[in-house]
């Protein structure tokens, strides 16, 4: 409590004088889990609703960014590092970051973005301290989606991480609903990168009718080798990340990471501006987005419904 009325007083005299040299800044600590465009769209946002709001980097606050580059155990050292510091606040980027800070993080606040909230990965009495904006994942949406692109659609590959809760999460949801469609899910283990290949080459090899992935940093980070070996074979790539599309998916459909981390870091500074993290409840993010690539549906000899393509957001030629 002190803490965050600690943070009020400070912001307030900055934002009414600016911060004068020698005075200490407001210091957050920013973690994301990996290099990525994705959630580089979503920290960019994150910083832009920042200075939309008066709170500039290098000026009133100061923010310590550090990324695990896709270490799972590097996150729990960069999180006890903030916590030695005594930063003012923590935001975390990816489900992942999210959800080891609300263990390793005590006492200041915590704000997520571009993750699933704490009930949707079962975590169990979050801290106060924990507030932030999460993605509902449309299943419902998808899988209409790949019926509409695919009618006669009866197998799906799904490679995923299980050591990602957020990966975790989105591979029961959406066996559930594929499931309750009568579509056949074969599963490849993706531990790292490295195994996109090999897991690439068991699915295509299960006679699937279409590839899906779903809200994985890793599968992510390796999607261009996923995609290279569904297009020599004529499948699709689904994704629930509409920026995933400009990497070769198909079709992605999800939340815009942009306004995501916008929507997020005006929470930071609904907090840095007077709010307790519980009075600034966690939310869903308001704006999705479909991104259809036609290079890569061409290529494969597929042609995407009218239906989709009118409702597409941005199609790639």
């Amino acid at each position: 409590m002190t803490r965050i009325f600690s943070i009020v007083a400070a912001a307030v005299l900055m934002l009414l004088s600016g911060c004068q040299p020698g005075e200490k800044k407001i210091t957050i600590g920013f973690v994301q889990i990996s290099p990525d465009p994705v959630l580089d769209a979503a920290r960019d946002g994150v910083y832009k609703a920042l200075s939309d709001s008066g709170f500039i980097d290098g000026q009133n606050i100061k923010i310590v960014e550090k990324n695990a580059q896709s270490d799972l155990s590097m996150i729990n050292m960069i999180l006890q590092s903030f916590q030695s510091q005594n930063v003012d606040m923590v935001i975390t980027n990816s489900t992942p970051c999210m959800n080891a800070a609300a263990s390793a993080i005590k006492g200041i606040p915590v704000v997520f973005t571009v993750a699933f909230s704490p009930d949707q990965i079962g975590l169990k009495n979050p801290p106060a301290t924990l507030t932030g904006v999460y993605d509902e994942l449309k299943v419902k949406e998808i899988v209409d989606l790949m019926f509409e692109c695919i009618p006669g659609l009866k197998r799906v590959g799904f490679p995923y991480n299980n050591a990602e809760p957020n990966a975790e999460y989105a591979a029961r949801v959406l066996d559930k609903e594929f499931a309750a469609r009568g579509i056949e899910v074969i599963h490849a283990a993706v531990n790292s990168t490295n195994d996109i290949l090999q897991s690439s080459q068991y699915l295509v090899g299960k006679k699937i009718d279409a590839l899906v992935a779903a809200a994985d940093n890793t599968v992510y980070l390796g999607l261009n080798a996923l995609v290279k070996i569904a297009t020599e074979n004529k499948i699709p790539v689904f994704v629930t990340d509409p920026m995933q599309a400009e990497k070769g998916a198909m079709i992605g459909i999800g939340s815009n990471y942009s306004d995501w981390g916008y929507q997020s870091g005006l929470k930071a500074v609904e907090i840095l501006k007077g709010k307790k993290p519980a009075e600034t409840p966690i939310e869903p993010t308001r704006k999705y987005q479909m991104t259809v690539n036609k290079k890569t549906a061409d290529a494969i000899g597929l042609v995407i419904p009218q239906s989709v393509l009118d409702r597409a957001d941005k199609i790639i030629q």
